[in-house]
């Protein structure tokens, strides 16, 4: 690879990271509204609610008078522990749905992989291009 090449591949690199730059205020955004968003997840047909935040904590656990009469502390307790994972999968799901949404509108398929071709190993040669 020769120096205009370098050079070349050097500067759309650094337009990269522009518009990277140019789109943390909308990915900041995005991820602001991912935390603010509720999830939920159902257990015991629906009897049993779970919701969290799209950070992944928990708000609220409700539990109708039904399943509760239904059902023994321990299994109780399992169906409780169902319908949250059922809210965090959906929150993780969420989450890595804008993460693959961020990262394809950014551009960033291998911008890293790029760098290293640019100013890794050159096969020998030095800084000047020579051997």
């Amino acid at each position: 690879m020769d120096e205009t090449d370098r050079l070349r591949r050097l500067t759309e690199q650094l337009e990269r990271l522009e518009r990277l730059s140019a789109t943390q205020a909308d990915s900041q955004a995005a991820a602001e509204q991912l935390a603010a968003r509720e999830f939920t997840g159902k257990a015991d047909k629906g009897g049993i609610t779970a919701t969290v935040n799209g950070a992944g904590s928990l708000l609220t656990i409700d539990i109708s008078r039904l399943s509760k009469r239904r059902h023994d502390g321990v299994t109780l307790g399992d169906a409780v522990l169902v319908a949250i994972r059922a809210a965090e999968q959906a929150a993780a799901e969420a989450k890595s749905a804008l993460m693959a949404d961020v990262s394809a509108s950014l551009g960033l398929g291998d911008l890293f992989g790029d760098v290293q071709r640019l100013f890794g190993p050159d096969d020998g040669r030095s800084a000047t291009g020579s051997r």
